[in-house]
């Protein structure tokens, strides 16, 4: 069997990048776990730490990548970094794992991935998009304040929740200054939060966060609290709350043209489920990242869970790229067979003749 060719794609974190923004950076615990299981599964992998010149990087390899296995957040290109590499790929003609240009700047404009679930049905708190001496309109406190335009939690902390015109005055002008954007300003949700994954066409557990069992009880999921929070998060079984839960994030999903693999955050309140916002490129930490969580609750490995991811984008792109994958991807389908084979199964949900299979326990 020839093997694979990969071009693996992030953003490498270096030793003093302390600064927030750069918690989205893979570690090398992360990259070199991925890297092991993308070679387990018969590949020849080349890492590109992804900076300025990606594009002369990709260009160069064009003709002897089968596929790039994508998890990079881009550098300073605002709504469009996370698109920069599925765009230049698309350019070069090179598959890569993971969700479309279009997909990418959709969902890293908040305020528009909001709108597009919305008009599939999709509930989510009322907001508005607001600049340093804007005027409210008719949100009412307490309202939650966030950068319109990152992920990961960057730019949220405890005092991104505000009672009043004066905190959400100084809210709006800490997030212009520091980010040097709008500010999404929407009604709180005081509820539980989960977040729901998916892999391909296999919904993992959903987790669970209550913050009241959280030390200090905390409100927000800012980075310090998703440091310290996985001794606490719970994981729902798949009863009737648990699908009904499924069957709304399958919606959003799908009006967000997600692709490969997915994880969305939502809250709960007064049983009403509410969208937050989506990760299309969730992190693969090997035990600290919450897809990496849903999957062990599973019985889905961390090795397995980036064949499966690997395995969803050769699946949809075999048709298109024939010749790159002839006689490359045996062992990838074998292992990624197997790793359904062992994990959990709780039964299927069927949304628009699309069937979205159930993994994780069912009671």
């Amino acid at each position: 069997m020839e093997k694979l060719n990969i071009a693996y794609t992030c953003n490498v974190r270096k030793p003093g990048m302390e600064d927030e923004r750069y918690g989205e950076f893979e570690s090398p615990e992360t990259i070199e776990t991925v890297i092991n299981a993308l070679e387990r599964a018969g590949a020849n992998v080349e890492l590109i730490d992804v900076g300025p010149d990606i594009f002369q990087q990709l260009e160069k390899r064009k003709n002897r990548i089968d596929i790039v296995f994508n998890n990079t957040e881009g550098l300073n290109e605002k709504e469009l970094r996370e698109a920069i590499v599925p765009f230049f790929c698309e350019f070069l003609n090179i598959p890569y794992t993971g969700s479309s240009p279009k997909t990418f700047i959709n969902k890293m404009d908040k305020a528009t991935a909001k709108r597009i679930v919305a008009y599939d049905g999709v509930p989510t708190a009322r907001f508005q998009l607001m600049k340093p001496q804007d005027r409210l309109r008719d949100l009412a406190f307490p309202l939650m304040v966030k950068p319109y335009s990152e992920g990961t939690s960057i730019g949220i902390n405890q005092k991104s929740k505000v009672n009043n015109l004066a905190e959400l005055e100084q809210a709006i002008e800490t997030i212009f200054t520091q980010f040097n954007q709008p500010a999404l300003v929407e009604e709180f949700l005081d509820g539980t939060e989960y977040t729901i994954g998916f892999i391909g066409n296999y919904l993992l557990p959903i987790l669970e966060i209550d913050f009241a069992k959280i030390p200090g009880q905390p409100q927000l999921r800012d980075p310090y609290v998703k440091s310290i929070e996985n001794p606490f998060i719970s994981h729902l079984p798949w009863n009737e709350k648990a699908r009904s839960f499924a069957s709304l994030a399958i919606k959003a999903h799908e009006a967000l043209e997600v692709r490969d693999y997915n994880r969305m955050d939502f809250r709960e309140r007064d049983g009403q489920l509410y969208f937050l916002e989506a990760n299309v490129i969730p992190g693969l930490h090997p035990t600290e990242a919450d897809l990496t969580n849903m999957c062990r609750h599973a019985g889905v490995a961390h090795a397995d869970m980036v064949v499966l991811i690997l395995s969803a984008a050769v699946k949809r792109l075999s048709e298109q790229y024939p010749e790159r994958f002839k006689k490359k991807t045996e062992l990838l389908t074998e292992l990624a067979n197997k790793a359904i084979c062992k994990a959990t199964h709780a039964g299927e949900i069927v949304y628009q003749d699309r069937v979205y299979k159930l993994l994780g326990k069912l009671f």
